[in-house]
C-alpha cells in the first residue's frame, strides 16, 4: 500500500511538473537600440502581468511566460514602446526606435552638448536611426528635403558631382556662401568637404541656423554650420556590422534630339533658306562641300528616303545616345568594428564606393577609412583621436549626342570620322581620346584630451590637422579637340594642389546647479594656421601622343604656374547658458576673430548673440489645460562673419604672363592680375590691394516656436527669420586711370528672410504597425539692398549664344535674377516687326518679337537696343517641401519622400528642342510660340529662354525586411532592402532635362540625373 502510494504520489508530483511545464514558457532573447546596439537596462514586461525582467548589460533577458501571456512589451526611455505577439519560437531579437521628437535626445551644439529640449536656438537635428532608413551615396543627398531652412541643389547626375548647400539663402555675394562644416568639433572648411564623410558612418546631424547657434564660430558662422559627429563605440557592445549597397541606374529623361535624318536634314535646309542661302548652298542636296580644309558628302532628303534612283539609300543612321549612354552600375560596401568597456571604446570603419557614369567612360571612386578612439586615463582624463582617411578618383567628361545621325563613327580606313580638321563633335573620338582624372587624398585627423579638473569644471585640448593633395591629368592628342589645336595640335597637363590645415582648440567648460538654477559657462581660444600650394605644369605640341601627358619634358613649349597661399586664425569665444525652474532659458555668446586676410586696422571683430527660450508647458496653468507635451517660445538675435576671401587682397599684387612672339614665348611682368573677360571680351585686370578691407556682418533675428501634442507624437515647429549682411565683401568696377579693373571693398548689404515650419507625426504606433508623416516647408526672400555706388552689376559667364551675361545683382531684387529683352510671341507680318522697332532681318514673319519698353530718356523710343534690357526672371524659388512616410508592419518596412520645389525661373539654353522645331513657326503653321527655321538668326539674352523650373520628385522609395535568424546566434540582425532613387519627376520644364540646374539657375545641358533602383544589406555580427 506505502509502494502504491509513494508510485502514486511520484506520479502526481511529475504530472503537475508537466502541467506546469506546459502552462510556463521560457524565452530568451536581445534588446537591441535604434542603431542595432545592444540596449542594457530595458524593460520587457508581459502584458497584463506582473511577469518582468530587464535586460542585461548584452542587451540579452530570459522571461518565463505563463499560460495566459501572448504579447511581451518593450520598454526604455527615450525610446517608442514596442509590442510583440508570442509565437512558437522562443528566442526573439527586438529593436527599438527613438521616440519622436524626444525631448531628452542630446544635441550637439559648437563645443557642447544640450538637450533637445533645452535649446534656445534654431537647430535641426537629424539622428542616425532617420538618416539609414534610406541609402544615399553622399551627405547632401542625406540633407535634400530633410530640414527646413536647408536648400540642396544639384546642376546634373555625373558621377561624384557635389552640391551646393544654403542655409537660409545666401548672404554674400562675392565671398563665400557655404555653410562651415564640423566634423566632431574640428571646422573642417565649406560643405564642399562632405564628399570625404561615409554616410554610414555618421551619428548625427545638426544644423545651426540662427546667430545664437552658429556665432560661437563667429567668423565663420554666417552661412550657418554643418555639424556631423561620427559614430563611436559604447561600453560593453562590441559588434561586426557590414553594409553592401548594389546599385543600377537609368536615363531618367531621354534627351531630346533629332531622332529621324530625314527631319533633321528637311529642317536644315529649311533654315539655310530663311538664313539667305541660295538653292545651290542648302546643305542636303547630294553633293560634296568643302568644310574646313576638307570636303564633306551631304546626301540629299531623296537618298536619305531611298526615293533617288541614281543612289542607294544612305546607309548611316548612328544612334549616337545609345553609343554615348549606359545602365551604370554601382557598388557600396562599409564594414563597421565597434564597442568597448569602462576605460576604452572603439569604432573602426572601412568603406569602398564604385560610381559607374551614365556617359561611358565615366566614373568615379571612393576609398575611405576611419577610427575614433577614447581611452579613460583615470577617474578625471579622458583622451581620444579621431582621423578619417579619403581617396576619390574621378575620370571623364561630359559628352552630347546631338550630333547628326548622318554622319558614322569611323570613316573608311578605320579613323574618327571628323567632316574636317575642326570636327571637334565625335562623341566616340573624344570619349576615348581624351585624358581626364582627378585624384585627392586627405587625411583629416584630430586629438583630444579631457581633464576634470572638479566635479563641476572641465578643461579640454585638442589638436586638429588636415592635409590634402589633388592631382589632375588632363591631355588632348593632336587635333582632337580646340584647345589642342590652338596649342600647335596637342595639349597636356598636371596640376597639383596641396592642403594644410592646423587648429588647436583650448576652452573651459563649467556647469553649475543650485536650487532652481543652472548654469552653463564656456570659455575658450582657438588658433588656425592654413597653407595652400597650387602648381600646373602644361606642355604644347608634343612628338607624339603615346606616353601623353606623363612626359611633358617631350612637349614643343613648356608652362609652369604655381601659386602659394597663407593665412591664419586667432579667436577667442565664451558662451553662458542660463535656467532658471526649468522653463527660462537663456544663451549669451560671444566669439572675437582675428584674421590674416583684412588690413592691420581691421583683423579683429567681434560677433555677440543672444537668445531667449520659454518652456511654457513647464508652467501650471499650461499643465492645467492638458493640452501641450512642449510648448516653447523662442527668440535670438546674433552677429557672424564672413572671411570667406582669397589672401592678400590688402596688397597691391604684380602678375606676370606668358605671351608669343612669333618665335618663342617671352615672360612679361607688371602690376595687377590678368583675370577673366568683361561683357565685351576684355580681359579684366585686378590686383589693386585695399588696406582698408574688413569682415563681413550678418546680422539675425530669429523667432520661433515649438510645440507638442499626445507625448510628441505630434510635433510641429515654426520659424520667423531676418538676416541682414552689410560691408559686402565685393569686387568693385573702378577707374581704367587706376591702371586696374576691379578692386575688392567692402559695399553693400542683402537681407534674406523667410518662414520654416516642420511636423511630424507618429500616427500609428502600435506592436506590430507603425505609421508616421512628416514634412517640411520653407519660404526666403532675398534681396539685394545696396551696393554702395553701383545699382547694379552683371555677373557670371559671357555667353557667346547671346554675346551677353544674362544674371545680376541689382539693388531691390533678389540675387542671381535673369536680365534681357522682353518678349511678346512671334512677328506674323512685315508690318507687324517693323511697328515692334525691328528691322532688316529681325522685323520678319516667323521671328521673335522683342518688347520697347525704354529709351534714352526713360520712355519707349520705338527702338529695340539695349535700353530695353530690364529684369526678366528669378532662379530663387517662392518655397521648397517635402514629405516623407514611414510604414512599419512587423518585419517589413517601407518609406517614402517627396521633395518639391516651386515657383522659381530657369534659363533654359536647351529651349529649342527638336520636338519644338517640329512645331515651328511657318507660313501654314504660324506659331505664337516658336520661331522659324534660321540659320543666321543672332538670338538676345531675353525672356524667350524663360521656363518654369518647378517640380516635385519622388526622391525616394524604398522597402525594407528584417530576418529574423534565431538558428545563427552570430547574427544579430539582417535587414535586406530594396530602394529606387528619382523615380519620377512631376514637371513642366523642358522634355530631355531635369529642372534641378543650379543655384544661379541656368540649363546649359547639365550631365544627365539618373534614376536608380538599389539592393541592400545590413548585418550585424
Amino acid at each position: 500500500m506505502k509502494k502504491f502510494i509513494a508510485c502514486y504520489g511520484t506520479f502526481f508530483l511529475l504530472f503537475l511538473f508537466t502541467l506546469q511545464a506546459q502552462a510556463q514558457k521560457t524565452i530568451t532573447g536581445r534588446v537591441l537600440d535604434d542603431q542595432a546596439k545592444p540596449l542594457p537596462g530595458a524593460t520587457i514586461v508581459v502584458k497584463e502581468t506582473k511577469t518582468a525582467t530587464v535586460s542585461d548589460a548584452d542587451g540579452h533577458f530570459t522571461l518565463k511566460v505563463p499560460a495566459e501571456g501572448k504579447t511581451i512589451v518593450f520598454s526604455y526611455i527615450g525610446m517608442v514602446k514596442k509590442e510583440l505577439t508570442i509565437g512558437q519560437q522562443s528566442s526573439y531579437t527586438v529593436q527599438m526606435e527613438l521616440a519622436a521628437n524626444n525631448l531628452n535626445n542630446v544635441v550637439v551644439v559648437g563645443y557642447g552638448t544640450v538637450k533637445k529640449g533645452d535649446l534656445t536656438g534654431a537647430v535641426a537635428t537629424l539622428k542616425g536611426s532617420d538618416l539609414n532608413k534610406t541609402p544615399a551615396s553622399s551627405v547632401d543627398q542625406l540633407l535634400q528635403g530633410k530640414i527646413a531652412g536647408v536648400q540642396v541643389t544639384t546642376s546634373g547626375g555625373a558621377p561624384g558631382a557635389g552640391a551646393t548647400i544654403r542655409i537660409r539663402g545666401a548672404s554674400s555675394l562675392n565671398g563665400s556662401k557655404d555653410p562651415l562644416l564640423v566634423v566632431d568639433g574640428y571646422p573642417w572648411g565649406d560643405a564642399g568637404n562632405l564628399k570625404q564623410i561615409n554616410p554610414d558612418d555618421i551619428e548625427s546631424i545638426e544644423v545651426l541656423k540662427d546667430a545664437s547657434s552658429a556665432a560661437i564660430y563667429g567668423s565663420r558662422g554666417a552661412n550657418g554650420v554643418i555639424v556631423i559627429t561620427t559614430r563611436k563605440g559604447k561600453t560593453n557592445q562590441n559588434r561586426i556590422s557590414f553594409n553592401t549597397l548594389q546599385t543600377v541606374s537609368f536615363l531618367a529623361n531621354k534627351p531630346d534630339i533629332w531622332r529621324n535624318p530625314i527631319e533633321d536634314a528637311t529642317f536644315a535646309n529649311e533654315a539655310a533658306i530663311t538664313g539667305g542661302a541660295i538653292a545651290a548652298d542648302v546643305p542636303y542636296i547630294g553633293v560634296y562641300r568643302p568644310v574646313g580644309n576638307g570636303m564633306v558628302y551631304f546626301p540629299s532628303i531623296a537618298e536619305l528616303r531611298g526615293l533617288d534612283p541614281n543612289k542607294p539609300q544612305w546607309p548611316y543612321n548612328t544612334d549616337w545616345q545609345k553609343l554615348v549612354y549606359r545602365n551604370p552600375y554601382s557598388q557600396n560596401y562599409t564594414l563597421t568594428l565597434d564597442g568597448g568597456n569602462d576605460k576604452t571604446k572603439y569604432a573602426i570603419s572601412g568603406n569602398y564606393y564604385n560610381e559607374e557614369g551614365m556617359v561611358r567612360n565615366n566614373g568615379y571612386e571612393k576609398y575611405t577609412s576611419r577610427l575614433n578612439l577614447d581611452q579613460k586615463l583615470n577617474e578625471n582624463i579622458t583622451a581620444g583621436a579621431n582621423v578619417i582617411l579619403a581617396f576619390t578618383k574621378s575620370s571623364g567628361q561630359q559628352l552630347g549626342v546631338g550630333r547628326s545621325r548622318i554622319f558614322p563613327v569611323y570613316d573608311s580606313t578605320g579613323a574618327f570620322f571628323k567632316t574636317s580638321n575642326t570636327d571637334f563633335g565625335n562623341p566616340i573620338a573624344l570619349m576615348n581620346q581624351l585624358l581626364n582624372t582627378n585624384k585627392t587624398t586627405d587625411v583629416l585627423g584630430n586629438a583630444y584630451m579631457n581633464f576634470k579638473i572638479l566635479p563641476w569644471l572641465q578643461f579640454r585640448t585638442s589638436l586638429n590637422a588636415k592635409f590634402g593633395n589633388s592631382v589632375q591629368d588632363q591631355y588632348d592628342p593632336k587635333n582632337s579637340t580646340q584647345r589642342a589645336l590652338d596649342n600647335k595640335g596637342s595639349y597636356g597637363s598636371i596640376a597639383n594642389g596641396n592642403y594644410f590645415d592646423l587648429l588647436t582648440e583650448n576652452y573651459f567648460t563649467a556647469n553649475k546647479t543650485f536650487g532652481q538654477h543652472a548654469i552653463t559657462l564656456l570659455a575658450g581660444y582657438s588658433f588656425q594656421k592654413t597653407e595652400n600650394r597650387f602648381s600646373t605644369l602644361v606642355g604644347q605640341n608634343f612628338v607624339n601622343d603615346v606616353l601623353e601627358n606623363e612626359n611633358l619634358g617631350t612637349a614643343g613649349t613648356m608652362l609652369i604656374s604655381n601659386d602659394l597661399q597663407r593665412f591664419n586664425l586667432s579667436s577667442w569665444y565664451a558662451r553662458a547658458n542660463y535656467t532658471l525652474k526649468d522653463r527660462y532659458l537663456f544663451t549669451l555668446t560671444a566669439r572675437a576673430d582675428g584674421s590674416t586676410k583684412f588690413g592691420a586696422n581691421n583683423k579683429w571683430a567681434f560677433f555677440p548673440s543672444g537668445a531667449f527660450a520659454w518652456k511654457a508647458s513647464e508652467e501650471q496653468f499650461v499643465k492645467d489645460w492638458d493640452l501641450f507635451s512642449e510648448l516653447k517660445l523662442r527668440v535670438s538675435y546674433g552677429l557672424t562673419g564672413n572671411q570667406g576671401i582669397s589672401p592678400y587682397q590688402t596688397l597691391d599684387r604684380f602678375g606676370s604672363n606668358k605671351y608669343y612672339t612669333g618665335a618663342v614665348f617671352e615672360t612679361g611682368f607688371g602690376p595687377g592680375l590678368a583675370g577673366a573677360n568683361d561683357e565685351q571680351g576684355r580681359t579684366i585686370v585686378a590686383g589693386l590691394g585695399n588696406n582698408s578691407l574688413k569682415w563681413e556682418t550678418t546680422r539675425s533675428l530669429d523667432a520661433g516656436i515649438d510645440v507638442g501634442f499626445f507625448n510628441q507624437r505630434l510635433t510641429f515647429s515654426a520659424d520667423y527669420y531676418i538676416k541682414r549682411t552689410n560691408d559686402l565683401l565685393r569686387l568693385k568696377t573702378i577707374a581704367p586711370s587706376a591702371g586696374y579693373d576691379r578692386q575688392w571693398i567692402n559695399d553693400g548689404e542683402i537681407e534674406n528672410r523667410g518662414v520654416e515650419l516642420g511636423l511630424n507625426a507618429q500616427i500609428i504606433n502600435g506592436s506590430d504597425f507603425n505609421w508616421s508623416v512628416g514634412g517640411m516647408f520653407t519660404m526666403n526672400r532675398n534681396k539685394v539692398v545696396s551696393m554702395g555706388e553701383s545699382n547694379q552689376v552683371l555677373i557670371g559667364s559671357l555667353y557667346e549664344s547671346v554675346r551677353q551675361q544674362i544674371s545680376t545683382y541689382t539693388v531691390g531684387q533678389p540675387m542671381f535674377v535673369f536680365y534681357g529683352y522682353k518678349t511678346d510671341g512671334i512677328i506674323q507680318t512685315l508690318d507687324e516687326g517693323i511697328k515692334a522697332g525691328l528691322t532688316g532681318v529681325d522685323a520678319q514673319p516667323g521671328e521673335i518679337k522683342y518688347k520697347d519698353i525704354s529709351g534714352p530718356d526713360g520712355k519707349p523710343d520705338g527702338v529695340i537696343d539695349s535700353y530695353d534690357r530690364t529684369i526678366i526672371g528669378n532662379p530663387n524659388p517662392d518655397f521648397i517641401y517635402s514629405f516623407n512616410t514611414n510604414v512599419k508592419y512587423k518585419a517589413f518596412d517601407l518609406s517614402l519622400q517627396l521633395y518639391g520645389v516651386q515657383g522659381n525661373d530657369v534659363w533654359d539654353f536647351q529651349k529649342m528642342t527638336p520636338s519644338r522645331w517640329l512645331q515651328r513657326w511657318t507660313p501654314d503653321n504660324p506659331s505664337n510660340e516658336y520661331p522659324r527655321a534660321n540659320a543666321t538668326r543672332g538670338y538676345r539674352a531675353s525672356d524667350f529662354y524663360i521656363t518654369d523650373g518647378s517640380f516635385l520628385r519622388i526622391q525616394n522609395v524604398t522597402l525594407g525586411y528584417n530576418i529574423a535568424l534565431p538558428s545563427l546566434k552570430a547574427v544579430k540582425s539582417l535587414r535586406l532592402y530594396l530602394s529606387g532613387n528619382n523615380l519620377y519627376t512631376f514637371s513642366k520644364f523642358n522634355k530631355g532635362f531635369d529642372p534641378e540646374v543650379g543655384e544661379a539657375g541656368i540649363n546649359g545641358g547639365a550631365y544627365p540625373r539618373p534614376r536608380s533602383v538599389s539592393l541592400g544589406a545590413h548585418v550585424i555580427f
